[in-house]
Order: structure tokens, then C-alpha cells, then sequence
């Protein structure tokens, strides 16, 4: 983890327990058409990396002329991501 100096030897990632078999999107479905959406659901602050999405947003969307964000959520750094 980058915030607690921790080598990454000391760190496990428990992914989300999403079925993707049962969760499968339709690609006919997406909005908008022929973008790459990225979708962000969670709480707004420090303390789930907001300010890594925050930074991030203006290289990919320098890098990407068709990438699509989609955040959902609040929190204390709403107002600084819209």
C-alpha cells in the first residue's frame, strides 16, 4: 500500500465477491456507445482513494479521447472530483 509504507510482500487483496458468471454486462447495452466507461461506486474520501482518481482522471482522459467515467457516490472529496 502506497499511504501505509508496507512492502507489498505484507499486503493480500481480498477482491469483492462478484459472480461473474451471474454478472455478466451486454456489450449492446453499454452508454455511451464506442467508449470505455469506467465505473467508480464508493465512498468519496481520503481513506478509499478518492485523491488517486482525482490525479489519475486528467492522464487518462489526455491519453484516451474515448474513455466515459461513472462515480457514484459522496463523501467529503465529492465536490473536488465534479
Amino acid at each position: 500500500m502506497v499511504r501505509a509504507c508496507l512492502p507489498p510482500s505484507k499486503i493480500s487483496v481480498i477482491p469483492n465477491a462478484v459472480d461473474s458468471f451471474s454478472f455478466t454486462p451486454d456489450p449492446s447495452k453499454r452508454y455511451p456507445l464506442n467508449k470505455i466507461n469506467i465505473v467508480v461506486v464508493s465512498r468519496l474520501t481520503y481513506r478509499k482513494g478518492i485523491d488517486f482518481l482525482i490525479d489519475v482522471i486528467p492522464h487518462i482522459c489526455q491519453k484516451y479521447s474515448d474513455v466515459h467515467f461513472i462515480i457514484g457516490g459522496d463523501g467529503d472529496k465529492r465536490t473536488i472530483l465534479e
